[in-house]
């Protein structure tokens, strides 16, 4: 029998617990500034996130290390942001939730850490 993880969600994403809550709060309103709900909150959140995030950075997925080289809008989950991760000469789309991001973390990285924020509010 295969032994399950014992880290919980939120020791998964324990690079967004070391950063500045104020900071990710200023980022997420930065974004959905001029925003009217979900859809233009999205919206402007993917936006930021294309705008700011500087690629390529390096995450950690499933234990193994790989780097997002790119990000995508979702093709199934409404609210979802799809990163491009390549590993061995091979590229992946992984849901943004499914990472845990590497230091030094990327320039723009509190866009991604508002998203996240602001999806996991929903």
């Amino acid at each position: 029998m295969a032994k399950r993880s014992s880290k919980s969600k939120t020791e998964q994403r324990s690079w967004i617990q070391g950063l500045d809550e104020q900071e990710v709060r200023e980022a997420l309103k930065e974004a959905t500034v001029d925003a009217y709900g979900d859809d233009e909150q999205h919206t402007g959140l993917l936006t930021a996130i294309q705008d700011e995030l500087v690629f390529p950075f390096r995450v950690s997925v499933l234990g193994e290390e790989v780097s997002v080289v790119d990000m995508e809008w979702p093709e199934g989950d409404e609210y979802g942001l799809d990163l491009v991760c390549e590993r061995n000469g091979k590229r992946h789309r992984i849901e943004a939730r499914s990472v845990e991001l590497l230091k030094p973390l990327p320039e723009g990285h509190l866009f991604l850490a508002a998203y996240l924020d602001w999806k996991r509010r929903m």
